[in-house]
């Protein structure tokens, strides 16, 4: 049987242009889209705009685009404070408004009167659910969470949620054009709040104020704690992969209750055709790339005693 041909997706409409949305208009323009920034403000188009430049600027500074292909990047980006216009011959729409349903549902439900009713209207919503959001859509099944990280222009991870309604087909064109920008999809597969990324964020704030609020360290230390320690190894590898680090042995037996630990790291391609040591070695060299990148280079004095 013959897979799917999926539609390309061409023209993007990003609506809200503050931190999150400059950034997705940034992004898709650097892998060749033309995109349509919308917002209601036009000081925010115009603060947009500079945050654009200065983005596009900084990738051709670090080697990533070359120098003649700044003009045509920014170029491909218009702006607009008509909604309407942004998404009318939108292929794909990402909204980055406020995080509130009713401002949520409000847009979305402008925007699917308006798009072609081929369009996929991703909602960039951090925490809410998509199966609510969906609801005031027309056609719902076009509607899907897509939540990156900030920067999403810079940071690979985005979490694809669908609601109840959403079709396959809405998913599978999602991730692939997350793919084609070199991002890092993973797809939700049970809707919750918070979804996955955050949800282990707030985890780690809790402990992080429950510290300070304890005596324990200052804000300063607990910063500190992270940057030069767990950050470290977690930009590396996940919790998982820390704990078999430490005790690869035992890693099975402490933490796997329920036998989805045991199946998981049986599959993890860190793990695949590679031995302990190789692992080993593999962490260390890139521990010691980035302290260096970070400006924390490894200080060796042989001059002892």
């Amino acid at each position: 049987m013959k897979s799917e041909v999926l539609p390309q997706i061409g023209t993007i409409a990003c609506v809200g242009a503050g931190v999150m949305g400059h950034s997705w208009a940034t992004l898709f323009a650097l892998h060749g889209h033309r995109v349509h920034l919308q917002d209601i403000d036009d000081e925010k188009l115009a603060q947009a705009s500079g945050w654009i430049r200065t983005a596009v600027d900084l990738f051709a500074e670090k080697g990533l685009i070359k120098k003649g292909e700044i003009a045509p990047t920014i170029g491909r980006i218009s702006h607009t404070t008509e909604l309407d216009e942004a998404v009318e011959d939108a292929d794909f729409v990402m909204e980055s408004v406020y995080e509130d349903y009713n401002v949520k549902k409000q847009v979305l439900k402008e925007i699917s009167e308006v798009a072609p009713k081929e369009a996929i209207l991703a909602s960039g919503s951090s925490k809410l659910l998509i199966s609510e959001i969906q609801k005031a859509v027309k056609n719902p099944g076009r509607c899907i969470g897509a939540h990156g990280f900030n920067p999403p222009h810079l940071i690979p991870l985005v979490e694809i949620i669908p609601g109840e309604m959403t079709s396959d087909q809405t998913v599978d064109r999602t991730r692939s054009l997350m793919k084609s920008l070199g991002k890092v999809p993973i797809v939700v597969k049970k809707e919750v709040s918070a979804y996955l990324g955050n949800r282990m964020q707030y985890s780690v704030n809790q402990a992080a104020r429950d510290i300070v609020e304890s005596g324990i360290a200052s804000v300063e230390e607990v910063d500190l704690a992270m940057s030069t320690g767990l950050g470290l190894r977690w930009a590396l590898y996940g919790p998982f992969m820390v704990s078999y680090f430490n005790t690869p042995s035992h890693l099975i037996q402490r933490y796997d209750h329920s036998g989805l630990v045991a199946d998981g790291l049986e599959d993890h391609s860190m793990l695949k055709g590679k031995t302990f040591d190789d692992l080993v070695r593999w962490r260390n060299s890139k521990l010691i790339d980035i302290l260096r990148a970070v400006d924390r280079p490894l200080s060796i004095d042989s001059e002892t005693g």
